[in-house]
C-alpha cells in the first residue's frame, strides 16, 4: 500500500529508490511470510517485488523513465556473470545429494527441490540489480541515488542517536524482538546502535557509505556545498559514537580519496580495491596478508577487538580447509558448510565474513560469479571512463561500493543497497554503449555541392511546396509587365539617354555657370 502511494506521488527512480531503501532501514528484520519452494516475503524481497510490481504496472514500455530497454543487460559479460551464478546454484545442489553424519548432528542431501529454491533466493537477492540497472542508469539518477543515500542517513542518525544513548531497543520497542545477540552491541563502556537492521555492523557500513555520498554531492554542488560538508561531518560523528572500529577506520582511509581526488583517481582506488577484494582468498592462502600484523595493530588500540579478530581469522581458517574438499561447488546449503565437533556433532563454527561463506557453501563457482557482478562493473568503468565520459556522481558510487567490498572480508554487510549500486554502475555502461551505438548509426547526410552563383530564397517563401513557388514567381512577373506598361515613360532609363520629368509646380534647375 505505501509503495504504490509513493510510485504515484513520486517520479519512478525516486519512487524505486525510496521503495528499496527504506524497505531495508525501516521494515522488521524478523518475520514475513515463507511460502513453500518460493523465497520468503521478507524485508529483503517484499520492497523489490513491490517496485518491480509497480514499475510494470505504472510505467509504459517505451517511458523515458526506463531509459534502458528489457529485463537484464545487453552486455555479454553480464550475462554470462548472471547464468553462471545460476548455474553454479544448480550444480552446487547436484553434487551434494550426500548425508552428512557428524555425531549425533545428521544432514540430509539437497534434492530437486532445494535447487529451485536456492535459485530463486538467488534472483530475490540480485532484483535490486536489476530495478537499478534499467531505472538507475543515468548520471542524473546517479545524483538521485547520492541524494537519497545522504538523506536517508541523516534521518536514521537520530535513530541511532537514541539507541546511543538509551542502548538498542528499537527493535524491542515497535516490533517486540531483538534481532541479534544483546552483548555483541555493549562495547566500551557504551551501546552499538542498530535501529532496525540484522546488526550494528551493518548500520555503520550503511553510515559510512552516506558520508561519501554527502561529501560527493558537496563536490558536485558548488551551491550547496557547505550543507552538505556539514551533513558528512555531523554523520561521521554518528559513525564515531556508533563504535564499530572497522567501518570507522575504513570511512577515515577513504575519506582523501572522497574529498580531494579527481574522478580518474577515485576510480583506479575504486579499481585497486575490488581487485584486492577479488583475489581475496587467493592472497590469503598465499600468505600474502599479514595477518599478525593486522591482529598487533588492532591489539594497540583495544585488546578486546584484537582478540576477537583473532577468533575471526581462526574461524575463517577452519572453513577454508572444510571448502577445499569441495572446492569447485561447495557444500551447499542448510548449515552443510559449516564445521562440527566429530563426536558431538556441536556446531564449533564463527562465521562471520561474506567471502568466507560464499566459498564454503557455493565454492569457488559461485564467489567468482556473484562478486564478478560486484565488482566488474568498477573495471569496466575505468577501462571506458574516456568514451563514457564518467563523471563525479559515478566514481562516488564506485568508492561508496567499494567500501562496502572491504567491509565484506571481516562482516556478511551485503544488503539491498548493496546491489543497487552495482546495478546503477552497470546501467551506466549500457547507456553509454546504448549511445555510442545510436551515434553511429545516425545516417549521414552528404552535403550538396554548391553553384558559383545562387540567388537567395527569402524563408517565407522556403518554407513552402515547390508548387507554390512556381505560382507565385509567374504571378509576380505577370504583375511587373502591367506595371511597367502603366508607368510614364519618363520612369524608364534607356542605354544611350535619361529623361528626367520635373513635377508640375516647381520651377526648373538650372545648370550652374
Amino acid at each position: 500500500m505505501i509503495g504504490a502511494v509513493l510510485f504515484q506521488k513520486l517520479r519512478l527512480p525516486l519512487a524505486i529508490l525510496v521503495t528499496l531503501i527504506g524497505g531495508f532501514l525501516l521494515l522488521p528484520e524478523r518475520g514475513g511470510i515463507d511460502f513453500p519452494v518460493l523465497p520468503p516475503l521478507n524485508k529483503y524481497t517484499a520492497p523489490a517485488l513491490t517496485a518491480l510490481l509497480m514499475a510494470a504496472l505504472l510505467v509504459p514500455p517505451r517511458s523515458s523513465e526506463a531509459r534502458l530497454a528489457g529485463a537484464w543487460s545487453r552486455l555479454t559479460l553480464a550475462r554470462m556473470l548472471l547464468l553462471g551464478l545460476i548455474a553454479s546454484a544448480f550444480l552446487s545442489v547436484a553434487t551434494n545429494s550426500d548425508t552428512l553424519i557428524y555425531g549425533g548432528r545428521v544432514l540430509a542431501g539437497l534434492s530437486l527441490y532445494d535447487g529451485f529454491s536456492i535459485v530463486l533466493n538467488t534472483l530475490m537477492m540480485v532484483l535490486p540489480m536489476f530495478l537499478a540497472r534499467k531505472y538507475l542508469a543515468t548520471p542524473e539518477a546517479h545524483r538521485m541515488v547520492l541524494l537519497t543515500l545522504c538523506v536517508a542517513g541523516l534521518a536514521y542518525s537520530f535513530l541511532a542517536l537514541i539507541e546511543i544513548r538509551l542502548s538498542p531497543q528499537l527493535n524491542q520497542w515497535i516490533y517486540g524482538f531483538f534481532p541479534h545477540s544483546f552483548a555483541q552491541h555493549v562495547r566500551g563502556g557504551g551501546y552499538r546502535p542498530l535501529v532496525f537492521l540484522s546488526h550494528g555492523l551493518v548500520l555503520a557500513i550503511f553510515f559510512s557509505g552516506t558520508i561519501f555520498a554527502a561529501i560527493g554531492l558537496a563536490r558536485l554542488d558548488a551551491r550547496r556545498r557547505t550543507l552538505f560538508l556539514l551533513a558528512a561531518f555531523w554523520l561521521l560523528a554518528v559513525l564515531t559514537l556508533s563504535r564499530s572500529l572497522g567501518a570507522l577506520v575504513i570511512t577515515l582511509a577513504l575519506l582523501p580519496v572522497a574529498l580531494f581526488l579527481t574522478i580518474r583517481m577515485q576510480m583506479i582506488f575504486a579499481v585497486i580495491v575490488a581487485s584486492i577484494f577479488l583475489t581475496y582468498p587467493v592472497l590469503r592462502g598465499s600468505g600474502f596478508v599479514p595477518l599478525e600484523r593486522i591482529t598487533s595493530a588492532a591489539a594497540s588500540i583495544d585488546v578486546g577487538r584484537a582478540s576477537s579478530l583473532q577468533t575471526r581469522f581462526d574461524n575463517e581458517e577452519m572453513i577454508l580447509e572444510k571448502a577445499e574438499q569441495r572446492p569447485i561447488f561447495g557444500w551447499g546449503s542448510w548449515g552443510r558448510w559449516r564445521v562440527y565437533d566429530s563426536e558431538t556433532g556441536a556446531d564449533i563454527t564463527i562465521s562471520d565474513g561474506y567471502w568466507v561463506i560464499t566459498i564454503g557453501s557455493g565454492g569457488w563457482a559461485r564467489y567468482l560469479f556473484e562478486f564478478g557482478l560486484l565488482t566488474m562493473p568498477i573495471f569496466l568503468l575505468f577501462l571506458r571512463s574516456g568514451q563514457l565520459k564518467v563523471g563525479r556522481e559515478t566514481s562516488t558510487l564506485a568508492l561508496i561500493l567499494a567500501g562496502n567490498l572491504i567491509d565484506l572480508i571481516p562482516n556478511a554487510s551485503v544488503t539491498p543497497i548493496t546491489w543497487i549500486l552495482a546495478g546503477a554502475l552497470w546501467g551506466r555502461l549500457e547507456v553509454g554503449a546504448t549511445d555510442r551505438a545510436t551515434e553511429a548509426n545516425a545516417p549521414v547526410v552528404a552535403d550538396e555541392p554548391t553553384r558559383a552563383y545562387a540567388r537567395s530564397t527569402p524563408p517565407e517563401i522556403a518554407s513552402r511546396p515547390m508548387a507554390t513557388h512556381a505560382r507565385k514567381a509567374t504571378s509576380m512577373h505577370a504583375r511587373d509587365k502591367e506595371e511597367a506598361r502603366a508607368a510614364p515613360s519618363s520612369l524608364y532609363t534607356r542605354q544611350t539617354k535619361r529623361i528626367t520629368r520635373t513635377p508640375p509646380g516647381r520651377p526648373p534647375r538650372r545648370k550652374p555657370t
